[in-house]
């Protein structure tokens, strides 16, 4: 036995020195723990920190002891779960281990180095309910076209926030009471600052942050895309008359960084965030048919998985949650119900059938005018009686807001500026009627009769880019009309281009067919646009041309 030991006294040395610094908290606590999960579905997938640990209502599972971890539940129909596994007590072999080492204190000290995540230990069981169930779009629900999600601070001091708070069963108290702290705070700085004397500094930096889409609008648009609001089938024939336009602006927000009672901040911590969202509900043509403001918090993320993807998913998570509290809006649901009414209330009006007609593209240039908007923007129209009313396209003189028309004007072919009254208008069919105080040599006679033949050559008379091409023509042939989403269009293989909306589509013998409307854009895409047949807009105006 004395020789064993003077043999392999080295090897006994450090087995002691080993034992003596690594404490029995350290070796004889688990660093793994049997859990227990329940969910309220048998299709429910759970992972932990990206990993699988099992499916259905009911099932266990053992996890590393490793800090904060971060629960995601997926199942299909319900919008993904982010939870946290948090650590809330030390093991029940804790202290009895470390009362009996207590006379080694650098084994304790290293203990709550080295061993202070085994030997906390998570809930034994852990209930994860699924909630927002996605409520897909039905057949008599319109389209959304998602127009993005914008990031516009206006003072990044004020309107970023970060807080520090403690976990607690009641943590939404303890995000509002320090909302309401720094509130306060604010309030006194700003009575100070109101007070101080004003001094002018050279600014270096702006204070405000604006991005004009970001990585959070993904989230939104996969929902909607997943619940079936955007328009996968029709590439060609939007239905413009039954889509909405949907627009977000995050004008601040929070992070919230939460530390379990007593624990180390970096080991224990998970955060949740906050936006104060502003949503835009719009119409085809742009214009802003209501807004909606919002407040929206995100689920719980672990740093380990917030610091793996950037703080991307928590603001993220935070604008999908906002979109289904705003599809729960009742403005949003009475917005998003199907138009099917495509009259308009105006009573009957008569106008004059012109007393000279154009019968050539001469006579359809002089009957052709310049509408000019206010704010730059220009687009095409033609007159139908000597005595100045016009047609031309609703988007070309629709304005920001809904139910009011933008500030135009009308240039004449030989380059007068004139004044315009905007008489009617029918949005579901994207005609618009148009009046001046001018006396015409010609005009387009407006036949309620179909006149046009497939194939036949046409002429187009628009302001195609710029007000200095006003009057400018284009040729090309009919190729069809086409019916769909309750319109009609003419199918026209010809140069369009911007401006060129409600201009004339003709034949050789000055003869009106339709009004250009809009054009095919995108790679590989040449030469295809559309016209809204002519001899629907009485019925479409309720004219009565005599």
């Amino acid at each position: 036995m004395i020789n064993f030991f003077k043999k392999n006294n080295t090897s006994i040395a450090i087995a002691i020195l080993v034992l003596s610094m690594s404490s029995c908290v350290a070796i004889f606590v688990p660093n793994k723990q049997n859990i227990n999960f329940t969910t309220t579905s048998k299709d429910a997938t759970v992972y932990v920190d990206n990993e699988q640990v099992g499916k259905g209502k009911i099932f266990r599972s053992k996890i590393k002891k490793t800090g904060c971890k971060q629960i995601i539940i997926k199942n299909d129909g319900y919008k993904d779960q982010y939870k946290i596994l948090l650590p809330e007590r030390k093991v029940h072999s804790y202290w009895p281990l470390i009362i009996s080492e207590c006379w080694l204190m650098p084994a304790i000290l290293i203990d709550l180095a080295i061993s202070n995540n085994s030997i906390y230990s998570y809930p034994k069981l852990n209930k994860l309910a699924l909630k927002d169930k996605y409520i897909n779009k039905t057949a008599n629900e319109k389209y959304i076209d998602f127009e993005g999600l914008k990031l516009n601070i206006e003072n990044k001091e004020r309107d970023i926030n970060w807080y520090d708070i403690n976990h607690s069963e009641n943590l939404s108290k303890n995000i509002l009471d320090a909302e309401k702290y720094k509130e306060k705070h604010q309030a006194k700085d700003d009575i100070k600052d109101s007070k101080k004397k004003k001094k002018i500094y050279l600014e270096v930096e702006s204070k405000k942050i604006v991005y004009e889409n970001t990585k959070l609008a993904e989230n939104v648009y996969k929902t909607l895309n997943k619940i079936g609001y955007i328009d996968t089938v029709n590439q060609i024939f939007l239905d413009n008359n039954n889509t909405l336009a949907l627009a977000g602006v995050i004008k601040k927000y929070s992070t919230f960084l939460v530390s379990a009672k007593g624990q180390s901040l970096l080991l224990y911590s998970y955060a949740k965030a906050k936006i104060y969202i502003t949503w835009y509900l719009k119409n085809s043509y742009g214009e802003k048919i209501d807004s909606i403001e919002d407040e929206s918090y995100s689920s719980d993320f672990a740093f380990s998985f917030i610091n793996s993807k950037g703080y991307d998913p928590m603001y993220g998570e935070a604008a999908e949650n906002s979109l289904l509290k705003l599809m729960n809006n009742p403005k949003f649901v009475k917005l998003i119900k199907l138009d099917t009414n495509f009259n308009i209330n105006d009573p009957i009006l008569a106008v004059a059938k012109p007393s000279n007609i154009v019968t050539n593209a001469e006579d359809a240039t002089n009957a052709s005018v310049i509408i000019k908007r206010k704010d730059k923007g220009h687009g095409s129209g033609f007159v139908i009686s000597n005595d100045g009313y016009i047609i031309t396209n609703f988007h070309v003189i629709a304005d920001e807001f809904n139910n009011k028309t933008a500030e135009i004007k009308a240039i004449l072919s030989n380059g007068d500026e004139v004044s315009v009254k905007v008489v009617r208008y029918n949005k579901m069919r994207d005609i618009a009627l148009l009046k001046v105080e001018n006396t015409f040599e010609k005009a387009f006679f407006l036949s309620s009769e179909k006149t046009f033949k497939k194939l036949m050559d046409v002429y187009a008379v628009g302001t195609p880019k710029s007000l200095e091409l006003g009057q400018s023509v284009s040729v090309g042939i009919l190729s069809n009309e086409r019916k769909r989403n309750n319109n009609n269009l003419l199918q026209l293989n010809m140069s369009i281009n911007s401006g060129n909306s409600g201009g004339p589509l003709f034949d050789k013998m000055g003869v009106l067919h339709g009004i250009v409307t809009s054009k095919l854009v995108g790679q590989s895409t040449e030469g295809v646009a559309f016209a809204i047949p002519s001899y629907l807009v009485q019925d479409y105006l309720n004219l009565k041309i005599q």
